[in-house]
């Protein structure tokens, strides 16, 4: 999830992903920009987002997002809220749940 603590411009799925890619490339250069990574649900909203990434780039993704501090000169913060190898298992939080 992406936090804007200043409000600030939201972006859209594609430059959601376009920061996404930046963040990479900043971080890990030319060889982080070529991870593959797809957003796979983006509201715009909440500023939440699912990433799917292979598993030998998730520490790659992870460092970058949350060393990125800035959108448009805007201050701002990634948190990771949550990482599974398997996508079902982000459907909901086990911890959460009621029986």
């Amino acid at each position: 999830r992406r936090e804007l603590p200043d409000g600030g411009a939201r972006p859209n799925a594609s430059q959601f992903k376009q920061l996404v890619v930046s963040a990479l490339g900043q971080l890990h250069g030319e060889v982080g920009a070529a991870l593959p990574v797809d957003v796979l649900t983006y509201e715009e909203k909440t500023l939440s987002a699912i990433l799917r990434v292979i598993s030998s780039g998730l520490v790659k993704l992870w460092s970058a997002l949350t060393l990125l501090g800035f959108y448009q000169n805007r201050r701002c913060a990634f948190r990771v809220l949550q990482t599974s190898p398997f996508l079902l298992a982000l459907s909901g939080n086990s911890r959460e749940l009621v029986l």
